[in-house]
């Protein structure tokens, strides 16, 4: 298993800009602009059919990569950044034709009409810098939020200290969110939030995936259900105060095919500081 999560956003932002570049070169206005000339009906109709399965592509890998609702959402907004990003970038397009200036007839010498023409001159001048500063921050975005994937590091499920075994006929990794002990929540009973990623190949036959303490009977409630159906999942678990280390930490997967599968794990094997923690308890 490998972290996918950095090269799916960038993927997504790809997909989306390209689809977005083949989408203006097949318009009349943007076309003209980037070819320097007017395309052709045939080249309009070959960037739409490259530029549209582009930003599908884009679509579906949100989709793979999140779930059917957060992925839209996802791709809702790499969409909203590489477009945002490439229509304040066209103004300082690297090959673009540079236009003569013309010169303008000398005004009539008058108090009024040269003092109007400073103002005008002042005015354009702090539109285009705003238009800068504006197309700066827009395009800013994108690129701070690939810098910031850049720097986090991989998932736990990732980490050396994860958990690999096998349930069922799926392989998974499991591990704890983070190594800190388990906090107090809004109710009172502390909680405990683990990770769990099966293989790519085992996700499209699995339900929903379940943790808690002690062995279920017969069944988990779907609070202890993992949030996701696909790829990285999470959870946050309750750890009754009459928890023992013996109780163990209990996986159930639900396969689509209504199969049931139960394992147990020692949570020294998963989350050390979740063991020190109960056999702290009174």
């Amino acid at each position: 298993m490998s972290n996918t999560s950095l090269w799916l956003n960038l993927a997504v932002f790809i997909s989306s800009l390209a689809g977005f570049i083949c989408l203006a070169l097949a318009s009349d206005r943007q076309g003209e602009f980037l070819l320097h000339r007017a395309p052709r009906k045939q080249e309009r109709r070959i960037f739409r059919l490259i530029g549209w399965p582009f930003l599908a592509v884009a679509w579906l890998l949100c989709w793979q990569g999140w779930g059917w609702s957060i992925g839209t959402v996802a791709w809702l907004g790499w969409l909203t950044m590489a477009g945002a990003g490439l229509t304040f970038y066209l103004p300082w397009w690297p090959w673009q034709e540079k236009k003569p200036v013309r010169a303008k007839p000398a005004p009539v010498a008058k108090a009024a009409p040269k003092a109007v023409g400073i103002g005008n001159t002042e005015s354009a001048s702090r539109m285009s810098t705003r238009s800068l500063v504006l197309a700066s921050s827009l395009l800013a975005i994108p690129a701070a939020f690939v810098i910031y994937l850049t720097q986090q590091g991989p998932q736990p499920v990732f980490g050396n200290n994860a958990l690999q075994s096998q349930i069922g006929p799926w392989s998974f990794a499991l591990a704890e969110t983070n190594d800190q002990a388990p906090i107090s929540g809004p109710t009172g009973a502390h909680r405990k939030a683990f990770q769990i990623r099966f293989c790519q190949a085992c996700d499209p036959h699995i339900r929903r995936a379940y943790l808690q303490v002690s062995k279920p009977e017969p069944m988990p409630t779907p609070r202890q259900a993992f949030n996701s159906t696909r790829w990285t999942r999470s959870v946050e678990i309750a750890i009754p105060p009459n928890s023992e280390v013996e109780h163990q930490l209990w996986l159930t997967v639900e396969a689509k095919n209504g199969e049931i599968y139960h394992q147990a794990f020692d949570f020294h094997q998963v989350s050390p500081v979740t063991a020190a923690f109960i056999e702290q308890m009174p």
